[in-house]
């Protein structure tokens, strides 16, 4: 994918159809929210200084009292002034101990129709400042605390760096702050106080969170696709290698040998891939197998490695007709009609191929549903001399069911018992039932992955045919193979010549040879 611009203009609208409704949706819970935390901090406030007044006398104060009311007021930011009044009359506030000063009328008139406690927003007719007037019922008369307004208001101004409110009495007269235009708004009502709480965000404000998240969702949706561009492009780029690598032969074979426990010949090999990345540097097949069985290049990879395997076969088989080599081939591979044929074809146009081949199917995928359809396939190949082998028995997909329903010649026992044979009593008594069904179905036995002497003495007296692993040789290439192959086998006629005249000498012939 590009960025064109009708694609980058798409890209941004897209994200602002997505940042609205979510803008929207935080800001209602960021109001909602914000609207009951101010109330309730404001509940607690005017609470905590109601019941700092509640105990000061209702009559004349002594020395004593009026300290303690003059301390009350100097220690408090937010309260100004407290005064108490009877029968419409000051008697003291903590400025003057004795006072005679009628209360205001409006006072008077809102004593008449509001409920206690008051509350409202005016300039005290004793100090004329703007303030918060809440006015509670004492026992005989009334307390009146002078709040400071202007603090009130920078306090609820600065309740959010991004959202903005005002509280107003339950009539509607402002209390704090002034009334603003809000696109939107939520409001909470204070149980115990008469009034609510309005937060709301100006039309600047949910443009401004728009346009911020909407930033956000491009940039991540750019920052996605360039993710999936850089995963496309460099997938495409692997199979054009992989197409490039077997136009130019860079997929070459390498053998591991296997090994007759019984004579100790080398009898067969095991053919692995093996990349010659640009006839410089060989890669190991855990770095693409996996890549190319999923998009399927692994198909036009074995046939390369079929048709190098006509040339290389009389080789390394040097003029052995039990000598045979063996390939992996998977259930998706053999359910290919194509690529069935290419094989077949192949066998046919090359007589090394119809002697000593030998099709190792996987495990690493379920054969339970294919049995009948599968069947037909190996018998295919059957009448074209080819055998086939049950690679990682006891690890995969229904290996049971595979034995009972299709025909193998070979069963190859996964190096996952071979590593614990000797050392672990469950596995060894695994191996041990493993052996003995592949004597009952009349197949040969291959043990993978043989690293030591004790692996391979253990696997000897279970009487498995074959073994092959790295206590013998790693995967070489032809050349060191056949190398390999002949020193071996040559060491091991020269010894048991050696022996064989060494009973001749004695006139005595002993047990078999156990090498």
């Amino acid at each position: 994918m590009s960025f064109t611009v009708k694609k980058m203009f798409q890209l941004a609208l897209l994200a602002i159809l997505i940042a609205t409704p979510i803008t929207f949706t935080y800001l209602n819970i960021r109001c909602d929210n914000l609207s009951k935390d101010i109330a309730i901090a404001l509940n607690k406030t005017l609470n905590k200084r109601i019941s700092s007044v509640l105990h000061l006398p209702e009559n004349q104060p002594d020395a004593k009292s009026m300290h303690e009311l003059v301390t009350l007021v100097l220690s408090s930011r937010s309260l100004r002034s407290v005064a108490y009044f009877q029968n419409n009359h000051y008697i003291y506030s903590d400025r003057n101990a004795s006072l005679h000063t009628p209360i205001s009328p409006s006072l008077i008139e809102r004593l008449k129709k509001d409920k206690l406690p008051l509350l409202y927003r005016k300039r005290s007719s004793l100090n004329q400042v703007d303030e918060l007037h809440l006015v509670v019922k004492g026992t005989k008369g009334f307390y009146q605390l002078f709040i400071n307004a202007p603090y009130m208001d920078d306090w609820l101004t600065n309740a959010d760096e991004y959202l903005r409110g005002y509280v107003v009495t339950n009539k509607g007269n402002i209390l704090i702050n002034n009334k603003k235009n809000y696109l939107f708004h939520k409001s909470y009502h204070s149980a115990q106080f008469p009034f609510k709480v309005i937060v709301g965000a100006k039309s600047s404000q949910v443009l401004l969170g728009i346009c911020a998240l909407s930033a956000f969702i491009f940039i991540l949706c750019m920052l996605i696709v360039l993710i999936i561009n850089y995963i496309q492009t460099n997938n495409f780029s692997f199979k054009k290698d992989i197409d490039r690598a077997i136009k130019n032969n860079e997929f070459i074979p390498y053998y591991q040998p296997i090994v007759c426990n019984k004579t100790h010949q080398i009898i067969g090999a095991e053919l692995l891939c093996r990349w010659l990345y640009r006839h410089a540097r060989l890669i190991s097949p855990n770095q693409f197998i996996t890549k190319v069985e999923s998009n399927g290049q692994i198909k036009p990879i074995t046939l390369h490695l079929l048709k190098q395997l006509s040339i290389d076969k009389p080789l390394i088989a040097h003029s052995n007709k039990d000598f045979y080599v063996s390939i992996n081939v998977t259930l998706s591979m053999l359910n290919d009609p194509r690529f069935v044929d290419d094989v077949i074809l192949l066998i046919k146009q090359n007589p090394t191929l119809q002697q000593g081949l030998v099709f190792e199917m996987t495990e690493r995928e379920n054969t339970t549903n294919a049995f009948i359809k599968l069947d037909k396939i190996m018998q295919r190949f059957r009448t074209l001399g080819v055998r086939w082998a049950l690679d990682d028995f006891g690890t995969g997909y229904s290996s049971l069911s595979s034995l009972k329903e299709l025909n193998f010649d070979i069963i190859k026992i996964d190096k996952l018992f071979v590593n614990s044979a000797d050392t672990d009593a469950v596995t060894s008594s695994i191996l041990n039932n493993i052996a003995s069904l592949g004597k009952e179905l009349q197949c040969k036995l291959v043990a993978e992955g043989v690293e030591t002497e004790t692996q391979l003495n253990t696997l000897k007296s279970l009487l498995i045919d074959y073994t092959q692993g790295f206590y013998f040789s790693a995967p070489t290439s032809r050349c060191d193979f056949i190398e390999f192959k002949t020193e071996h086998n040559d060491q091991i006629l020269k010894t048991m010549n050696k022996y064989a005249n060494r009973c001749v000498a004695l006139k005595y012939h002993g047990p078999t040879l156990n090498i």
